[in-house]
């Protein structure tokens, strides 16, 4: 059995780990053939953590396979400690990482967390889309954060994202 987390000297928690857990960090996945510390269905809230265990929370390819992102993300902000950190990642809707897995049940734009974030108190320390390497040449990614909306609506299936990312913190 894992040791309380008070016993624990990780201060990071990396959730949905799968077997790429962020050394040093604990992990939490549903799959008993992970690197996971602990087992849980992410889908079931609360996870058996504390409340404020942890000064970091990373949570990557994992919000897309849950049923309810708006819990998720409130139960991120239950498990950080005051001035924690989460740093989340998920495939941009125009990837073609996000509709070629079925597991995936949402598909994500740069937006779709402003309206997830809303009645939680984090703070957006960083917002922003990723591209293959071949759009971060020509200056796509520089341009697509500088002006999302404008690259949502006109520009993304010309030149396709990789994901959309976000960090916030917990006040």
């Amino acid at each position: 059995m894992l040791k309380s987390l008070s016993e624990q000297t990780a201060h990071i928690l990396d959730i949905g780990c799968s077997n790429n857990k962020i050394p040093g960090a604990i992990g939490i996945d549903i799959d008993p053939r992970t690197g996971a510390d602990i087992f849980h269905d992410l889908n079931i809230y609360p996870y058996p953590i504390e409340s404020g265990s942890f000064e970091r929370v990373y949570a990557k390819h994992i919000i897309e396979h849950l049923n309810d992102p708006r819990s998720f993300l409130a139960e991120i902000y239950r498990i950080l400690k005051s001035g924690g950190t989460a740093f989340i990642e998920t495939p941009h809707f125009s990837s073609r990482v996000a509709y070629s897995e079925p597991q995936h049940k949402l598909f994500y734009s740069y937006f779709m967390f402003t309206e997830l974030l809303k009645g939680l108190d984090f703070k957006i320390l960083k917002q922003g889309i990723t591209f293959y390497k071949t759009f971060r040449f020509v200056g796509i990614a520089s341009l697509a954060n500088q002006f999302p909306n404008t690259y949502e609506r006109f520009w993304t299936y010309l030149f396709p994202a990789e994901n959309v990312i976000l960090e916030v913190q917990k006040p």
